[in-house]
């Protein structure tokens, strides 16, 4: 089965769709505007500009992605994106927190975009025609940012500092890390997703956890994340100072992407 369009779904499919969908827009307007705080000061030249260009790819597919759900609500993509309060967005709390720390970056930045690919992929699977070529386009993308993490992971790892500080960041960040598969609200109605969010943690386990032992990292032995998520809009104040921020050239009436 596949529909084609907004009105060929009925209500429940096509909130869970929306919900799916901002958490998506919500997740990659916080990673892009974290990762730009490394613009200007990343480790190398050449990392300054690749960091900026995946903060810029970040930024470019929650635009995308905001624009979808204005299709399924009365709202613009700039209103999503800057307008709402912080208990309304529903990112991951993962990416909250400043980007301060090289190695700490680093497995968030992968940790997150192994999520987002397997979720987007998910999301190209399920029933809902329209994104199908958005989602393939964000994808493609995403491959870059995994190998750029990946590749960053076996360099800290080299020395013994780096894998200390690899290992105390994905202590610190694992439960968030799988929270990123929870949902606001009830497990998504079938269709909206090609696999169930139960499917799509295994899957991520199944690739990070190969990638950090090879690396000489120990994996947090848990199941499931303890606090609530930012999926259902608990969030830290990080988040309310990030949001302050991105909606300071907004709010002066000039013209911004989301």
């Amino acid at each position: 089965m596949s529909i084609q369009t907004p009105d060929d779904a009925d209500e429940p499919f096509t909130t869970a769709l929306e919900a799916a969908l901002l958490a998506a827009a919500d997740d990659d307007h916080v990673m892009g505007n974290r990762l730009c705080d490394w613009t200007g000061v990343a480790p190398t030249v050449e990392e300054d500009v690749a960091i900026s260009n995946v903060a810029q790819d970040e930024l470019g597919h929650a635009e995308h992605l905001y624009a979808e759900v204005a299709k399924l609500r009365d709202a613009t993509a700039q209103e999503l994106a800057y307008e709402r309060e912080p208990e309304a967005y529903r990112n991951a709390r993962l990416l909250e927190a400043p980007f301060e720390e090289w190695a700490d970056t680093i497995v968030r930045h992968y940790c997150y975009d192994v999520a987002d690919s397997i979720r987007l992929e998910a999301l190209a699977n399920g029933e809902y025609e329209p994104i199908t070529g958005l989602l393939e386009k964000i994808l493609a993308e995403e491959a870059y940012h995994l190998e750029h993490g990946e590749v960053w992971i076996e360099t800290l790892a080299n020395d013994e500092e780096g894998q200390a500080r690899l290992q105390a960041a994905l202590e610190a960040n694992w439960a968030d890390a799988l929270a990123v598969f929870e949902f606001d609200g009830d497990e998504p109605v079938e269709g909206v997703y090609g696999s169930s969010l139960a499917e799509q943690r295994e899957a991520f386990i199944d690739e990070v956890v190969p990638t950090f032992e090879a690396a000489g990292l120990a994996v947090p032995e848990l199941e499931a994340p303890a606090e609530a998520s930012g999926r259902e809009g608990v969030h830290t104040a990080d988040l309310e100072d990030l949001l302050a921020e991105t909606r300071t050239v907004y709010e002066q009436g000039v013209d911004v992407d989301a």
